[in-house]
């Protein structure tokens, strides 16, 4: 553990896996919780997290499936 005990820690939103997916996950609860200091930071990094999980596979086959719903 001692290993992970760093001043920063980094995440990957891009991509289409567990790891990706909860990157984005915790960088919309990280801009919840410092929307009241920084709005600015807060809805940037809510629409990062929002452009790369509709760029992933399983964004694009459910909206395909909501399209083939609706004809």
């Amino acid at each position: 553990m001692e290993g992970l005990k760093m001043k920063y820690f980094v995440l990957k939103p891009e991509g289409d896996n567990i790891y990706s997916e909860a990157s984005r996950k915790a960088m919309r609860a990280y801009a919840m919780h410092v929307q009241s200091e920084n709005m600015e930071l807060a809805d940037e990094l809510r629409e990062w997290a929002q452009v790369e999980m509709m760029k992933t596979d399983k964004y694009k086959k459910n909206v395909d499936d909501l399209n083939e719903f609706h004809k």
